[in-house]
């Protein structure tokens, strides 16, 4: 099989110019962390993005970094953090920018920093016929043309290769902590959100919740205080979030959105992961 490692923009035009004249089945590469996703279907060539991994532009005051697509997590990770900023999802430091907005991953504090999907504000992308294409524009309110960035959000490389983005950052929380209280399950999850405003997290698990504070120091004890009206929980230091199946297979991942019913706090959507065991 054929590796492609192009080292600029121009090289992953070249290249897909060249497989789309000569019928050449291309595979988009990152960080390889998401390549069980999707259908797997045979290829003839793997495209690698991760020497794409150059800073463009970031400025703290503006909340706003642009990067090429194949930088990696813990590189972009520290560069925000030099700033105080942070692109809040939670993907494996070794995965790669580019394919983590290309799996659509799904973000664990989606209900204190909403969805990953809004935090793309510009994208270059180089479709399967060779053409550069960019959509939206660096500034936080753009009217100008579709949302082509949404729609490549979640596309698993099926419909070109991100090789630049620009993404809006947030100030790094002031205090965070992780609860663990014994019992689980849906029922004591809606509890838990009912009784705690703004939580980063709510993990329901059969056997055990997990509960991610973040914010002020004073915010985080409150609501330290308002989940402990609701069950006995232990502060941890393990890294969070733990897989609850390390080792099973994802086989399929659901969003759903609130029931109209719902009067909890106002979260956008809760979102599961199905395994194999």
């Amino acid at each position: 099989m054929d590796l492609i490692h192009p080292h600029s923009k121009r090289d992953v035009v070249d290249a897909l110019r060249t497989a789309s004249a000569g019928q050449t089945r291309v595979l988009i590469v990152g960080g390889r962390r998401h390549i069980d996703k999707g259908n797997p279907s045979q290829v003839d060539a793997e495209l690698w993005t991760t020497v794409l991994d150059d800073r463009v532009a970031y400025d703290p005051a503006e909340m706003l970094c642009v990067v090429e697509a194949g930088m990696r997590i813990h590189d972009l990770t520290a560069m925000l953090a030099d700033g105080g900023q942070e692109w809040p999802v939670d993907a494996p430091g070794d995965a790669t920018v580019g394919g983590v907005i290309a799996s659509g991953a799904a973000t664990i504090r989606q209900l204190r920093v909403g969805a990953m999907r809004d935090t793309i504000v510009e994208m270059e992308v180089v479709t399967g016929d060779g053409r550069l294409v960019k959509s939206g524009a660096r500034t936080v309110k753009n009217v100008t043309g579709y949302d082509v960035h949404r729609l490549l959000t979640g596309s698993l490389g099926t419909l070109g290769v991100i090789v630049q983005v620009a993404l809006k950052v947030r100030p790094l929380p002031k205090a965070t902590r992780t609860l663990v209280g014994d019992g689980g399950g849906p029922e004591l999850g809606r509890r838990v959100l009912d009784a705690v405003p703004l939580t980063a997290a709510v993990l329901a698990e059969p056997e055990r919740i997990v509960v991610r504070l973040e914010g002020w120091p004073e915010e985080v004890e409150d609501q330290t205080r308002a989940a402990g009206t609701i069950a006995a929980f232990d502060e941890t230091d393990a890294p969070f979030p733990e897989a609850c199946f390390p080792e099973a297979a994802i086989v399929a991942e659901a969003a759903v959105a609130p029931s109209r019913r719902w009067s909890g706090s106002g979260s956008p959507g809760c979102r599961s992961k199905t395994k194999e065991r």
